[in-house]
């Protein structure tokens, strides 16, 4: 029984470790946020959002400190007055924090 629970530990933390999402999805995961915002607003605001969502996430990602756990990374980001935390974990992004400065 000990054998099988030990290849069930290693196989989670495999798992883990594998999907850690890097500092590039985090970039296309800020994107993909852009667009869904920018698509929720008038037609000009969706064209700005297409046009310049890439160049908006790539700055916010070069801003970004990444903590990296080896199962999980925490991403730290400033816009502006206001400071994001997010957590990844299995190749997913969730916010985890909001403030305002």
């Amino acid at each position: 029984m000990k054998l099988s629970s030990t290849i069930v530990i290693v196989s989670i933390v495999g798992l883990l470790a594998f999907t850690n999402p890097k500092l590039d999805n985090y970039e296309q995961h800020i994107h993909q946020v852009i667009t869904q915002e920018a698509n929720k607003r008038d037609d000009v605001t969706r064209a700005l959002g297409t046009l310049f969502g890439g160049v908006a996430s790539n700055f916010i990602a070069s801003s970004t400190m990444r903590n990296n756990y080896v199962l999980f990374s925490t991403y730290d980001s400033n816009l502006g007055n206001q400071h994001l935390k997010f957590v990844g974990i299995l190749g997913n992004f969730f916010q985890i924090s909001q403030s305002h400065s």
